[in-house]
């Protein structure tokens, strides 16, 4: 590469930074202003902690995450790499911490370098990513398809929200996933995928992929009914909220972790039975508990490797 042309992409890459955090400082200035606006609704919302769905609330995130962290494992599996349970789920949960940082890039980046010390094949590594992002996007299209006649049902969009289930398990048989991969890695000036996953280790891994959104899904909605007091009436809205909110947030890669975006479609299914400050507060609630969590179970995840390295190095001696 010409010094020009790197000097071009560190240029780029400067304006990328810079246009990301203005845009990031936007949505806090507009998150604030409408909460501002919308306090004397939110101030006198009958709020009530529920110790019991709060507790449970907390269980199933740990869950999702443990499942979330299993599946890293798996899809090392699948592609011939030998990590523990323990040590790759250590190595996700480290890595996921970098979605607060604008762009993702650092989460890929540090999965990697952290792949890599551990004597793994970096390229095939690099395949699991692209099939771990793609798995997540795909299950939760199929999730939000499958869960939208429960939570508005309409005959037509019903129809036609659960086509997305087969045309999803189209998108990712190896022929037609490579096609795409290959496509958008050369857009992105990446190298193409070394390794596929065969189709049938695809379906599982789809399917267990959507059972972690449906339980994020119920998660979230013991969080409502313990900060707002929503029924049972409400699981698959809140649910379906939270996996719309996750597919927006992927849209809007630029904003770390889709900050008010994602509130925006939390809130919006729960319009029409909690006032629209109440329930963006309580998306924002939603955010805030959820990372809270997150940061716990990362905690716990790190110490746990490192408790299983310590007696496997004092077996050894």
């Amino acid at each position: 590469m010409s010094s020009h042309a790197a000097a071009a992409d560190a240029g780029g890459s400067r304006a990328l930074r810079w246009t990301q955090r203005a845009i990031f400082a936007l949505a806090l200035v507009f998150i604030v202003l409408y909460l501002r606006r919308s306090w004397s609704r939110v101030g006198v919302y009958s709020w009530r902690v529920r110790p019991l769905p709060l507790l449970l609330s907390v269980v199933a995130f740990f869950a999702f995450y443990i499942l979330n962290g299993l599946a890293w494992w798996l899809l090392l599996r699948g592609f011939g790499l030998r990590s523990s349970p323990t040590r790759a789920i250590a190595t996700w949960s480290k890595s996921i911490l970098a979605r607060y940082v604008p762009g993702n890039v650092f989460m890929f980046l540090g999965r990697g370098i952290m792949s890599y010390r551990q004597g793994l094949d970096i390229d095939r590594v690099g395949a699991a990513m692209v099939y771990e992002q793609a798995l997540g996007l795909c299950s939760a299209l199929v999730a939000a398809a499958l869960l939208l006649p429960f939570w508005h049902y309409h005959r037509a969009a019903t129809g036609w929200s659960l086509l997305l289930v087969p045309v999803m398990v189209v998108l990712m048989h190896p022929k037609v996933f490579a096609w795409l991969a290959g496509w958008a890695l050369r857009a992105l000036r990446r190298q193409p995928l070394t390794a596929r996953l065969s189709f049938g280790t695809v379906l599982a891994l789809l399917c267990y992929y959507v059972a972690t959104w449906l339980l994020a899904g119920v998660a979230s909605w013991l969080f409502a009914t313990a900060v707002t007091g929503l029924g049972a009436d409400m699981l698959a809205t809140v649910a379906a909220g939270y996996v719309l909110a996750y597919i927006a947030g992927m849209v809007v890669f630029f904003l770390p972790s889709g900050l008010g975006l994602r509130e925006a479609f939390l809130a919006a299914p729960l319009a029409a039975r909690l006032p629209g400050g109440v329930a963006f507060a309580w998306a924002l609630l939603l955010r805030v508990w959820q990372t809270l969590i997150e940061l716990a179970f990362v905690g716990a995840a790190v110490l746990l490797e490192a408790s299983v390295h310590r007696g496997e190095r004092h077996g050894g001696d």
